[in-house]
């Protein structure tokens, strides 16, 4: 029997079918299944039970998924619960709709259960860990503001901050305005830069690299001028090892007329909150089968170089790569070997790829590359070299050897630096290439 997972996935759909097939191969991985008919019946549903995740098709009677989804991400209780597109609906702009409604991934239908199961335990690993971030934040917050709250007595008596920083897990410090260590309260002497007994005296930028000290020192400097506590992130060498991410809080504790002034620093380690952070990060940019860019984030950096290559009159290529015939492929192998191939050519792809170039997953078998500084001919070129060296590629798990062909469709801008330009119409016509590469026999490339 499959494993308890106590998570709760949602499934909406008025396909009794669909339904029923998501239902046995969820319920087979041990997660508890909610089910609705259509969109009123979900948002009541997520309210209800706040579910941990959502399965939504688009096209229902009433209220389609689109519609659903932005009145879910429009509530309080449940915007924050990812919502999964699964439709027979395969429109480049039904796909873009669902991102723009809230959507975090989209599925065409027939889907394969195991990469329905993969994605799915993808976005709950990424909704687990936006949980366990946030829940670091409020702790961590709790904790600085009780922080700061003691600080406002601090002037009153040196002998009540050493009682007081000396009881908190925390590295604390006194400065002058120079920056000098004047005093250390050190309960994890393991997270100083160096022995306590050694910094008194001496200078921060004697302590910790450079770029680090500048930083520190801007914030004591400022605290003085301003009388406001001041926040910072750094990253410096331990005793322990390594390098750790820490908070810093500095706040005056004292300021002569002579011109002599005092600051506590106050130091809380956050590495793993920074983990966690770009877990999440990479988790939410990566295709969770192919570990190559997903769609969205291929988007938002295909967006960002399009406007420089129009800004700057500089060339840029797209091509659009779809795997010929991978359903036959699915047939005749079975969706593990399938995997397989999709996964060795997004590696064959990557080594033959320049740095610069950008790879994404556009969906099911078809991938999407932006070459910038890349000419039309050169677009061509470079995409006739991977159409021949994938055609040669060999995937280790398959007895009988069966080619594995692709059509590529090439748009590019090279001439044309029309500012009403958009991704969207490079993409168009790259599309309608690999169109006619089909249309022309497959394991082609054409030029829109």
């Amino acid at each position: 029997m499959a494993e308890t997972l106590h998570e709760t996935i949602l499934i909406v759909d008025d396909m009794p079918e669909n339904v029923t097939l998501l239902v046995r191969i969820l319920a087979n991985q041990g997660y508890t299944v909610q089910t609705a008919e259509n969109g009123a019946q979900a948002i009541k549903a997520a309210q209800r039970t706040s579910p941990d995740l959502i399965l939504m098709d688009i096209s229902m009677p009433g209220m389609d998924g689109f519609e659903t989804c932005l009145c879910l991400k429009q509530n309080e209780r449940t915007c924050d619960t990812p919502v999964i597109f699964i439709s027979a609906l395969d429109d480049i702009q039904d796909k873009v709709n669902a991102f723009q409604s809230g959507g975090v991934d989209y599925i065409p239908k027939p889907f394969d259960n195991e990469e329905v199961l993969a994605r799915v335990a993808t976005h709950l690993e990424i909704h687990r860990l936006r949980v366990q971030l946030q829940s670091a934040n409020r702790e961590l917050t709790s904790r600085l503001d009780e922080l700061t709250r003691s600080q406002e007595q601090l002037h009153e008596r040196q002998m009540k901050l050493d009682a007081f920083v000396n009881a908190l897990p925390s590295l604390s410090f006194i400065y002058d305005e120079e920056g000098r260590y004047l005093e250390i309260m050190a309960n994890e002497t393991s997270l100083l830069a160096t022995k306590a007994e050694s910094l008194k005296g001496h200078l921060i930028a004697e302590v910790v690299p450079a770029p680090e000290a500048a930083l520190m020192m801007d914030a004591i400097l400022k605290a003085i001028e301003t009388n406001e506590t001041q926040v910072i992130e750094y990253k410096i060498p331990v005793l322990a090892g390594g390098e750790r991410w820490f908070e810093g809080r500095v706040a005056l504790m004292e300021k002569g007329a002579d011109g002599h002034s005092k600051v506590v620093f106050i130091a809380a380690e956050i590495s793993e909150r920074i983990r966690l952070h770009q877990e999440i990060q990479r988790l939410a940019n990566q295709d969770p089968l192919t570990a190559c860019f997903n769609r969205r984030y291929f988007m938002t950096l295909a967006e960002y170089e399009l406007q420089r290559s129009v800004r700057y009159q500089r060339p840029l290529s797209l091509i659009m790569l779809d795997i010929d015939e991978f359903k036959h492929f699915n047939d005749q192998y079975g969706h593990q070997i399938g995997d397989q191939v999709l996964c060795t050519l997004v590696n064959l792809c990557q080594k033959k790829l320049r740095s610069i170039d950008i790879l994404g997953r556009y969906g099911g078998e078809e991938f999407i590359i932006l070459l910038p500084e890349t000419i039309a001919a050169g677009g061509l070129q470079a995409a006739e070299r991977l159409r021949e060296k994938i055609e040669k590629m060999e995937i280790a798990s398959i007895e009988a050897k069966m080619p594995v062909t692709v059509s590529m469709g090439v748009a590019s801008l090279d001439a044309n630096f029309n500012t009403s330009q958009t991704l969207d119409m490079l993409i168009q016509r790259a599309d309608q290439a690999l169109y006619n590469a089909k249309s022309a026999g497959r394991n082609c490339v054409r030029s829109g």
